[in-house]
């Protein structure tokens, strides 16, 4: 018997890489030792990730005998083929100032994740100039990528008059962008507004649309579910609270723990009694992982939720992104 309980204990302990500084609370221990099992990594919620942003500058410098449009085939290519460190050198040459540098230099401090002054730089872009129009999506986003959703919304409402109350090429792209900025700013009421415009017809938006559409059924309409709810039922059936929370990988290694210990400590009883130490240490363990199990399940709800919300926003903000760059490259 003392053989079983110590391979129990040596299996817990072996999928655990570092115990040390991960348990804050007593039955965080438990919980944590079964999630981090390879059972427990079953369940997972993927999405792709959000870029870090570059946060060093590119100095540019003012004034010049010579402009832009000289060399702009040039840029072109090394732009199309992929060469943004050229691509900049050549930006920071001496050109005459006008709305066709700041473009290029912003669109391209845009394409190498310098996003704070690719904004500064396309936001300088009038809307008479013929690059205004790339430059207000390629702004917008570029303060999604800084994480800034409500300066963004701020900066999308600008465009409505350019885009809303005319026929033209862009304006679908336009409301696809409002409406993703609505899902990111878990607002319902822009989200029914601007998705009102899709036709999910133009095959540059269509999956971007798709994509959004599902997202936004599931955050406004989908059932919540309750910390209370997966509590209990991990307090009726192990594991069973955090199938319900959607991890049903660590619901099965709950399940499987608190079992094999309350076998292990009802055979104990059985044998020798339920004063016998055996039966005192395997009960204790299984207590402590049972109660473990509960708690875990309790807290398992609002990280299932965080770590969903999470991986929706990086898809809503692909899904920003692929569309603009679909329709301008």
């Amino acid at each position: 018997m003392i053989r079983r309980l110590t391979a129990v204990l040596a299996l817990l302990l072996a999928v655990v890489p570092n115990i040390s500084g991960q348990a804050r609370k007593i039955f965080s221990l438990p919980d944590r030792m079964m999630s981090s099992s390879r059972i427990g990594k079953v369940s997972t919620i993927s999405g792709p990730s959000v870029p870090l942003p570059d946060t060093s500058r590119i100095s540019f410098p003012e004034g010049g005998s010579r402009f832009i449009s000289e060399d702009i085939g040039f840029y072109e290519y090394l732009s199309g083929e992929g060469m943004d460190t050229d691509a900049v050198t050549l930006l920071r040459g001496r050109y005459v100032p006008s709305d066709t540098l700041d473009f290029l230099r912003g669109r391209e401090m845009f394409s190498t994740r310098r996003w704070t002054q690719a904004s500064e730089l396309l936001a300088r872009i009038p809307s008479y100039s013929a690059y205004w129009t790339e430059s207000f999506f390629l702004d917008v986003n570029s303060l999604v990528f800084l994480g800034q959703y409500d300066s963004a919304a701020s900066k999308h409402v600008t465009g409505e008059h350019a885009f809303s109350h005319s026929e033209g090429p862009y304006n679908e792209l336009y409301a696809q962008q409002g409406a993703g900025l609505a899902l990111l700013r878990n607002d319902k009421g822009n989200w029914l507004r601007y998705s009102g415009a899709f036709t999910y017809s133009d095959y540059t938006l269509e999956e971007s649309e798709r994509i959004m559409s599902e997202i936004a059924g599931s955050r406004f309409s989908g059932k919540q579910r309750h910390a209370g709810v997966a509590a209990l039922l991990s307090g009726i059936v192990p594991g069973a609270g955090k199938v319900y929370a959607g991890r049903t990988g660590e619901g099965v290694a709950s399940f499987l723990t608190v079992g094999s210990l309350a076998a292990i400590t009802a055979e104990n009883w059985n044998k020798h009694g339920f004063k016998d130490w055996r039966t005192i240490v395997a009960g204790g363990l299984c207590a402590t992982f049972y109660l473990g199990n509960i708690y875990g399940s309790y807290i398992s709800v609002s990280i299932e939720k965080d770590e969903r919300t999470k991986a929706e926003d990086s898809l809503i903000i692909y899904h920003l992104h692929i569309p603009v760059r679909g329709n301008f490259r």
